[in-house]
């Protein structure tokens, strides 16, 4: 079994914090959901972190955003959409190296938790959501899928910039990977 430091954990319960703080500051409301940046704090958490810090501050973190911001019947499904996102993205950059090659890795790994993140709201809203009432389904998911890829797009912007200037500075990869 792996031994996790104190120093990742308490890491990455900041991270956790940190992915609240943003999505619920950051929040936005359109429709029945709402915009944030909180997942440009999830692509930092993973690239930095892993794969299981970026389950733990994308599940945790959006989902408390959620709970705390009136938008309690999405928490399940963000709950599970934001965890894979941060879980895949970790999980891809992690076989990065130092290389221009790793740095595609990395860009590909951010790239695909967002789909991830499109596509999980999407089938969400189109089938998860029925059970809270009739006006989910697919003019809901058209409607909310537009504002999740600006959403994404932006997310991507943001977090890739700022986690690829973090894993270049040497003392932050210090702390991080110690």
């Amino acid at each position: 079994m792996e031994k996790i430091s104190t120093r990742k954990v308490v890491l990455t319960g900041l991270m956790i914090a940190l992915v609240f703080i943003t999505t619920k500051f950051t929040s936005i409301p359109i429709g029945i959901g709402y915009f944030n940046i909180g997942d440009s704090v999830i692509i930092i958490t993973a690239v930095l972190f892993g794969s299981k810090s970026g389950f733990l501050a994308g599940a945790l973190g959006s989902t408390l955003a959620d709970l705390s911001s009136g938008y309690a019947y999405y928490a399940p499904i963000t709950f599970i959409v934001k965890g894979i996102e941060g879980f895949l993205i970790g999980a891809i950059a992690s076989r990065a190296d130092e290389t221009k090659k790793g740095e595609i890795i990395r860009v590909l790994s951010v790239v695909s938790g967002i789909i991830v993140m499109i596509v999980g709201y999407y089938l969400g809203d189109l089938f998860g959501l029925k059970f809270v009432g009739q006006n989910y389904g697919l003019a809901v998911a058209n409607l909310n899928v537009q504002t999740n890829l600006i959403q994404g797009i932006s997310s991507i912007v943001v977090g890739y910039s700022l986690s690829a200037l973090l894993y270049r500075n040497k003392s932050i990869t210090h702390l991080i990977r110690k």
